[in-house]
């Protein structure tokens, strides 16, 4: 494991640690946003790329408008009308996407700068905390990431969240994906497989009626390359089994796969259309530079009573585990 100071933010050093296995993968996290900055691996000639999107330096990420990388939360995705209601109180949150709340505020945990917690010879564990208020939320909440990659070249993401009061928590990782590990090649090539059969409609404001659908009635149909499917996705599967495979992401032109498990119901699958010209490193986005498939809970889920709860008790926990399983396949 190496350690390196590449920065500062609002006057606090800014770290990368980079995570290496027996089979030479590398994986490079930072203090910055808990941000995923690189993920080398190679393709089936044996040359190395950074299959995940990326800036060139941390005023990249500081710049950044699209999450690259980050973790996300104290809860991610949309709250409708920036409020939600629990036990007879209304909470008020930032409104900072149009109308609405977005992925934890303005202060969310994409822009702290997180402490090391635990460093071992696989893995590293960032901690970092939400105050009371913060984003409009009830409560504090400590929350820890810790990141382990195996010689098995898996890279698991566990996630725990301890509140002070009752608070919504929903936690979730934004990198995006593309495993030509060249941003101006458009991944909509790749071929994307869920075990899902039903997804959460979307109004105009991309957020759930409450309606559940059939993939067929949203024209999803994850077989051969997403271009010839539908190419412009940023919509939540719900998803049919869990640390079975239940997603998979292939570029048949490396020979890259990642296979996605989770203990999460939901994923989403945002093929990066908003990305398209970016100053990545690498060159500008493509019009689909990056595919994010984010395992969490049910979005919106405080403003919906049937969906799952993501309410969390003072003093109870937030557990939650994301692997990431990359391999070879013809």
């Amino acid at each position: 494991m190496m350690k390196n100071e590449i920065g500062e933010h609002n006057g606090e050093a800014v770290f990368e640690y980079t995570l290496e296995n027996a089979a030479g993968m590398k994986v490079s996290i930072l203090t910055y946003g808990g941000i995923i900055s690189s993920i080398m691996m190679p393709d089936h000639e044996g040359n190395r790329a950074n299959v995940v999107l990326s800036y060139d330096s941390l005023e990249g990420y500081r710049r950044d408008e699209y999450c690259i990388g980050a973790m996300i939360g104290r809860v991610a995705g949309r709250l409708s009308a920036a409020r939600y209601s629990y036990e007879g109180n209304e909470f008020l949150l930032d409104r900072n996407e149009g109308e609405n709340h977005l992925h934890g505020g303005w202060n969310g945990l994409n822009q702290k700068v997180w402490s090391e917690k635990e460093v071992t010879e696989n893995s590293v564990t960032l901690e970092v905390a939400c105050e009371d208020g913060e984003g409009g939320y009830p409560g504090s909440v400590m929350i820890q990431v810790t990141y382990t990659l195996s010689d098995k070249d898996e890279l698991t993401l566990s996630y725990l969240a301890i509140p002070d009061q009752d608070t919504p928590i929903n936690l979730t990782n934004h990198s995006y994906f593309n495993l030509s590990g060249d941003p101006r090649s458009d991944s909509t090539d790749h071929e994307l497989r869920l075990k899902s059969k039903r997804f959460l409609e979307l109004d105009d404001e991309q957020l759930p009626t409450g309606n559940i659908l059939p993939l067929s009635q949203g024209g999803f149909r994850f077989e051969g390359p997403i271009s010839e499917n539908r190419p412009d996705i940023d919509h939540p599967f719900l998803l049919d089994e869990h640390f079975s495979e239940e997603i998979s992401l292939h570029h048949p032109a490396s020979g890259r796969k990642v296979v996605i498990e989770t203990d999460q119901p939901v994923v989403i699958v945002y093929t990066g259309t908003d990305l398209e010209g970016a100053q990545l490193a690498g060159g500008d986005g493509s019009r689909h530079p990056g595919i994010a498939l984010e395992a969490q809970g049910y979005p919106d889920a405080p403003n919906h009573s049937d969906f799952p709860t993501i309410m969390v008790r003072a003093g109870g926990e937030y557990r939650a585990r994301t692997r990431y399983r990359f391999m070879l396949q013809d």
